[in-house]
């Protein structure tokens, strides 16, 4: 076959039939006759050729273009689907049907369900899970953060991290608030004997509500006895009876009603209670026929690595004692002596007048 009739061919087969029967009826073609164009006035019978002229001369489409046509197609067809499954996923699908609560020993599933707001029926997707979070959290005082999430197909899950008991404030002289390690006021209490938790003595508390958050008068206060009463938690510490931030630069607590600590300046305090806690426990209360009382002073053993006790009944000190400023008036001589590094060996040697943690 010629290589003219080869390109023949090939044009002809990429052309669709009216485009084929256009390039077969030429107009110069002596057999073809235009009816359309019969009928026509000689004006716009040049119209009508032109037009007709127009469309012979359109390019054929091609197998890149028509693959082209194919992905925009399937894009097309996609999205559809897409668009679809968005649309049953938030009218028909996914509804909640059950709820999950975890982390609460304190209020039951049921109760935190009906506060949150979340219905039965509504979508998981668009449920107002900070709404919920909100609602909860100012309902039940006890409940320090929430967090809503969802667990696919039907679930709504709400886990619930409970407040830790830190102190308590005297309100009146009948009524103490028990505040978290956060801050957060819990209760209102009148006996206070079944709870093993330091009274803080300080800066009044500018009133509030159960579920509020407690307001010092000294800003800085709320800083301090938060950091001290999340170390107390964290460590386990138990048996301490009070908390002084009187004076913000003189801080001290009060360990079993006969051991005052010096904390000092409101610095390292976690290192400053661990190191008294340790001195306590291994040192001062081990293998004692009586309980020793006195004033453990660890206000600068952040920086000397040296803290002094000194053994003397709490009801003889005099009760107008100055708050200290930070500084240490202890000398070696009459008093215990430990080395504070907590973080070394206890050392082996002991003497009355000079011992090592």
């Amino acid at each position: 076959m010629k290589k003219s009739d080869r390109r023949h061919r090939d044009a002809y087969i990429d052309v669709d039939a009216d485009e084929a029967l256009s390039a077969f009826s030429d107009d110069d073609n002596e057999f073809y006759v235009d009816e359309v164009e019969a009928t026509l006035s000689k004006d716009d019978r040049k119209e009508h050729r032109k037009e007709h002229r127009k469309k012979r001369e359109k390019k054929p489409s091609t197998p890149s273009r028509r693959r082209v046509l194919r992905i925009v197609g399937y894009c097309l067809i996609v999205a559809v689907i897409l668009i679809v499954g968005v649309v049953l996923s938030l009218t028909v699908l996914f509804k909640t049907q059950s709820y999950e609560v975890t982390g609460t020993d304190r209020y039951t599933a049921d109760q935190i369900a009906a506060v949150s707001g979340i219905v039965e029926g509504e979508n998981i997707f668009l449920a107002p899970k900070a709404p919920a979070e909100r609602r909860i959290k100012d309902e039940f005082p006890f409940v320090e953060d929430v967090d809503v999430t969802f667990r696919i197909p039907d679930t709504i899950r709400i886990h619930i991290t409970e407040a830790v008991e830190g102190y308590l404030v005297k309100a009146t002289d009948t009524e103490y608030l028990l505040i978290s390690t956060r801050g957060r006021i819990l209760d209102r209490v009148s006996d206070i004997s079944g709870y093993d938790l330091p009274i803080f003595i300080g800066p009044d508390a500018a009133g509030g509500e159960i579920g509020d958050y407690v307001d010092y008068e000294d800003q800085t206060v709320m800083g301090i006895i938060d950091e001290i009463t999340g170390v107390f938690a964290d460590n386990g510490y138990q048996g301490i009876t009070e908390i002084d931030a009187t004076n913000p630069a003189s801080i001290s607590f009060t360990y079993d009603d006969r051991i005052k600590v010096k904390l000092g300046l409101p610095e390292d305090l976690s290192y400053k209670i661990r190191t008294a806690m340790t001195i306590i426990e291994e040192k001062i209360d081990v293998n004692t026929a009586a309980a020793i009382e006195g004033v453990l002073d660890v206000s600068r053993c952040n920086e000397t690595k040296r803290s002094y006790f000194d053994e003397t009944p709490l009801l003889s000190l005099d009760a107008t004692e100055a708050p200290t400023d930070g500084q240490d008036d202890t000398t070696d001589s009459g008093d215990d002596l430990y080395d504070s590094d907590i973080g070394q060996e206890p050392q082996t040697e002991l003497s009355v007048d000079d011992w090592y943690l």
